[in-house]
């Protein structure tokens, strides 16, 4: 039941009326209030409200926005309820090809932090649902309270993330609509934070994913009592398998097809029905590209076989609890930290590693990327539908695995390459790459021709590599004695890469109109950018605006390591180089009128 609650200063005076109910009306269910005037028409106000929360099942009332009362007499009408907010959104839920308890978890998330501000709102309105209004419920989010751990801290950032896209996409609906509901989707303006926003303790890491070393992982595996234990971990980091998919794989799903060929035959993961009561149940994977085959080792399938893999029956789990059923996460996530802090106390992990169970997944992907395995066998293995989830995940290890395999060459050859900032001793000469009118210098060919080949390869670019004299590399570059002398710039190792999203250019007239002639620069493009060109950056967006004499118009454009993030950068420079075309010299020249 809700109930009006006089809210009062130190003074002792009532400063307004507060309305209290839990949504819904569950006992966990979050806190819901709204507030009157203080006065005696702000209390009348107030037990009417009441009475609307109570009539409605501990909701709020059909066509009331909190802070503003009833904004559409019509809201209540059966034809016009289909478009409130709330009622929109889990028809849009219901519709969606996912699971229930997808469905369950993205509803859970609507009703406690979306429906409370947007849950009465039209769906067609842009007064309700503007840049304004997404952006100070998103600011309101990030200082929202949260239990994370055992601790009570703001939301994350993905999460504030994550709750920004599921709004999104219940407002794109309305825009794809037929007839639309509403001409864009104000989300795309939104400004979305940043995971070091919140920044981070020393105790606490600021990484995602953690990364074990395979000593490490060989150390912790080691500090497991059990048996069955430190082969499952073995196994998990082997293959790379998903929790799910593991602890739901049978006898007859490790097998040996023919002499010499050992693989593990991915079919199926389990799957959870939200309750009460809690069901579990064998479904297929997590994507169409999630059954898959995956090759192990002859030494893993002995160890199997030592293990007891030929005993098993075809249907038994591999890797069951006690009674011989599913292994609950809960049960072994115990074990998993009593390991980890076992091996810490050794020295054979980092304290400052904090891994879980998943985190052999990414170990995996590491130990391939670094042995010279690409993106697209990975992207296999793991079972990813799109490569572009393997990139965005793992593609900043491609730049050590790419370096490890080169010391692998070098190793290998016996080759002594220079550490990093070391100049080779009496160097003579100086590999010249030329591209796009830069001029890059490599001490070492095989650095030139790899860069060279890549570029010509995914670029298309013509490329040139010259092998000259340090100096001529002097004479050329840099023309000075000492640290000027050009041969500071001189590599010794391949510069760096990043996964960049380049969107635009738009162009505008000096009259702010449009001349965009491609509609596909619109449309974000995924490119590897070296660091020694213009787009190369670290951060997930930046965007510029500016005007050109020579061209007489104004350009936008946007680029970062976040799509979402380019993309609403993208709109913000838009905006702004039409507020440019304002200013812009020729457009003075334009307004003003010849004198007689």
């Amino acid at each position: 039941m809700a109930s009006v609650v006089p809210r009062k200063n130190e003074a002792g005076e009532i400063t307004s009326y507060q309305v209290k109910w839990r949504l819904g009306g569950g006992r966990s269910a979050p806190w819901q209030s709204e507030r009157f005037p203080p006065d005696d028409e702000g209390l009348d106000a107030a037990e009417i409200f009441k009475e609307a929360v109570d009539d409605a099942g501990q909701q709020w009332p059909a066509g009331w926005v909190k802070g503003k009362g009833y904004i559409d007499s019509t809201a209540a009408s059966p034809d016009e309820l289909r478009y409130r907010f709330d009622n929109f959104a889990r028809q849009s839920l219901q519709n969606r090809t996912a699971s229930k308890r997808y469905k369950d978890m993205r509803l859970r998330a609507l009703e406690n932090y979306v429906f409370p501000t947007f849950g009465n709102c039209d769906v067609r309105s842009t007064e309700h649902f503007s840049k304004t209004t997404i952006q100070a419920w998103l600011n309101k989010m990030k200082t929202t309270k949260v239990k994370r751990g055992r601790q009570i801290k703001n939301m994350a950032s993905e999460s504030v993330r994550g709750l920004h896209g599921l709004l999104s996409s219940v407002l794109q609906e309305a825009v794809v609509a037929e007839p639309p509901l509403r001409d864009r989707n104000p989300c795309a303006l939104s400004r979305l934070p940043k995971d070091d926003e919140r920044g981070a303790s020393d105790a606490e890491s600021t990484d995602e994913m953690e990364f074990m070393t395979p000593e490490e992982i060989a150390g912790l595996v080691d500090c497991f009592p059990r048996a069955e234990d430190r082969m499952f971990v073995r196994f998990l980091y082997a293959t790379g398998l998903r929790w799910g998919e593991v602890t739901a794989l049978a006898a007859k799903h490790v097998r040996s097809p023919q002499p010499g060929r050992y693989e593990v035959r991915v079919t199926r993961a389990w799957k959870r029905d939200t309750g009460p009561p809690e069901v579990w149940w064998l479904g297929p994977p997590k994507s169409r590209a999630g059954r898959r085959t995956v090759e192990i080792t002859a030494g893993l399938w002995q160890e199997l076989l030592d293990f007891g893999l030929g005993k098993l029956g075809k249907d038994d789990l591999l890797f069951p609890n006690r009674s011989g059923t599913r292994l609950p996460y809960s049960t072994f996530y115990g074990r998993w930290l009593a390991a980890v802090e076992q091996a810490k106390a050794l020295g054979l992990l980092p304290e400052w590693k904090k891994p879980t169970v998943h985190d052999l997944r990414h170990s995996h992907v590491a130990a391939l990327l670094s042995d010279g395995h690409s993106l697209t066998y990975v992207q296999r293995r793991l079972g990813h539908e799109s490569i572009k989830t393997t990139s965005d995940q793992y593609g900043h290890l491609l730049e050590t695995a790419h370096k490890a395999a080169l010391n692998t060459l070098d190793r290998v050859l016996r080759i002594r390459s220079p550490h990093p900032g070391e100049v080779p001793e009496e160097p003579q000469w100086v590999y010249a790459v030329l591209t796009g009118g830069k001029t890059l210098g490599f001490w070492r060919e095989l650095d030139a021709e790899e860069i060279a080949e890549r570029m010509v390869r995914e670029r298309g670019a013509s490329v040139l590599v010259e092998k000259c004299s340090t100096d001529r590399w002097i004479e050329t570059n840099g023309g000075q004695d000492g640290e000027s002398d050009g041969l500071a710039e001189v590599r010794t190792d391949l510069p760096a890469r990043a996964f960049i999203w380049i969107i635009g250019p738009a162009v505008y007239a000096v009259d702010g109109r449009d001349l965009r002639s491609d509609p596909r620069v619109a449309e974000p493009r995924g490119v590897w950018v070296w660091d020694f060109e213009e787009e190369f950056t670290r951060e997930p967006a930046c965007g510029t605006a500016e005007w050109s004499l020579s061209q007489r118009e104004t350009v936008a454009r946007a680029w970062g390591t976040d799509r979402e993030a380019v993309l609403a950068a993208y709109e913000t420079a838009k905006v702004e180089a039409i507020r440019l075309c304002d200013s812009h010299p020729d457009r003075s020249a334009q307004s003003r009128e010849p004198v007689t």
